[in-house]
């Protein structure tokens, strides 16, 4: 480990210590990075391309159309769980605390599992943070997560609503994204440890009802409008 001044740490060599953080960490400007959590992001991310391309290929049917089910994938992967957990860093940082990913061996692995199964029960990994944040403010960070999928989630659903008409390919891809967004926000509302839905519940009840109402309008919406039959 290298020394980097009073104001913080390289912590890149750390690699054993998960959820620790720096012990003279001081919060700096921007969203801060370090290289063990680049190759943690990107093993994630690689990981959960890998089980949406089973599901997609081997049990939605889509193998005849593997580029679009790799856009799908990797789309779905980049807005489901990338910024999902860069919006918890974010948060996190904002309020003045360590904030970084790690994934999880098990978890990336019984993802991999289930998705032979047809199913996408993944926990991938999360943003460890160590920092003096009270109740608010730990419940604004675990809601940023699942918010961000349900906004890309009617993105996409507004793009598939749009060209539903005119091309059956890319009603698919938008609204296959946007299902899988929904789906990944409804599923972390679930208000078990450590998914985000306890930490909101724990914060604030009407934001609870919020996150978890608004993935389900989306899902909703894809059903009764026929989309999510295209998926």
């Amino acid at each position: 480990m290298s020394a980097k001044g009073h104001r913080g740490i390289d912590y890149d060599l750390s690699s054993g210590n998960y959820g620790g953080s720096p012990y003279y960490y001081l919060p700096r400007r921007g969203i801060k990075f370090s290289r063990l959590e680049w190759r943690h992001i990107g093993v994630a991310f690689a990981v959960l391309v890998a089980a949406f391309m089973i599901i997609l290929t081997v049990h939605v049917g889509l193998m005849a159309d593997l580029p679009l089910a790799i856009l799908i994938s990797v789309v779905s992967v980049l807005t489901g769980f990338l910024l999902h957990e860069l919006m918890h860093k974010y948060y996190a940082q904002r309020f003045g605390a360590w904030a970084e990913f790690r994934y999880s061996l098990f978890g990336l692995i019984f993802g991999l599992f289930t998705s032979l199964l047809g199913l996408l029960l993944a926990a991938p990994g999360a943003v460890y943070i160590s920092g003096n944040l009270g109740r608010r403010e730990n419940g604004i960070v675990s809601a940023a997560g699942p918010l961000t999928n349900t906004a890309f989630s009617f993105v996409f659903l507004g793009g598939a609503l749009a060209v539903s008409g005119y091309s059956v390919l890319w009603t698919t891809f938008f609204a296959g994204v946007a299902f899988l967004d929904a789906w990944l926000g409804a599923f972390n509302m679930i208000p078990v440890p450590p998914l985000d839905g306890s930490k909101i519940l724990m914060w604030n009840l009407r934001a609870y009802a919020i996150c978890l109402l608004l993935p389900i309008i989306s899902l909703a919406v894809l059903y009764l409008s026929g989309l999510i039959v295209l998926f």
